[in-house]
């Protein structure tokens, strides 16, 4: 019974997150809030897995802009606009060379496709994946090199 629970808490801390073996520690450049950060796991990690929706708002589905403005709206009480497209244009954009802990980064993912996550550190950002779910994904991994597109700072 005590493997079986020590089991079922190193899958649960091991599941937390997804990052790609190709990770590349962060440029000296990049500030780290750790305030900002505090907030952010522990959010990420009450959202970790719920089901992706598109135009969905809640537990039991969530898209990817939903998830940033729900995010912001309750850990900084700022009231961002709720699509992609709006997010866009929202704040100031960024140089990727200057990124740091709660800067939206966001993606070109089709041809009028977007896509925009939280960023974190070490290049992990926060985000609802329409296959997994909430998660963490590393803007080095081959698939978010390829779609990057810009990163905006809102506060």
């Amino acid at each position: 019974m005590r493997y079986a629970l020590l089991l079922a808490l190193l899958l649960f801390l091991n599941g937390c997150s997804t990052r790609s073996a190709t990770g590349k520690p962060s440029s000296p450049n990049v500030h780290v809030n750790y305030s900002d950060l505090d907030k952010l796991y522990p959010y990420h990690n009450e959202w970790h897995l719920t089901p992706y929706k598109f135009g969905g708002f809640g537990p039991n589905g969530i898209d990817c802009s939903a998830f940033v403005q729900r995010a912001y709206k309750d850990l900084f009480h700022i009231n961002l606009p709720r699509t992609t497209k709006a997010l866009a244009n929202y704040g100031k954009k960024t140089s990727r060379s200057q990124i740091r802990t709660s800067d939206l980064v966001f993606f070109k993912t089709g041809y009028n496709t977007r896509h925009v996550g939280i960023y974190l550190k070490e290049g992990d950002f926060m985000h609802a994946s329409s296959k997994y779910g909430i998660i963490i994904s590393n803007l080095d991994d081959p698939y978010w090199q390829k779609h990057y597109w810009m990163t905006r700072r809102v506060k």
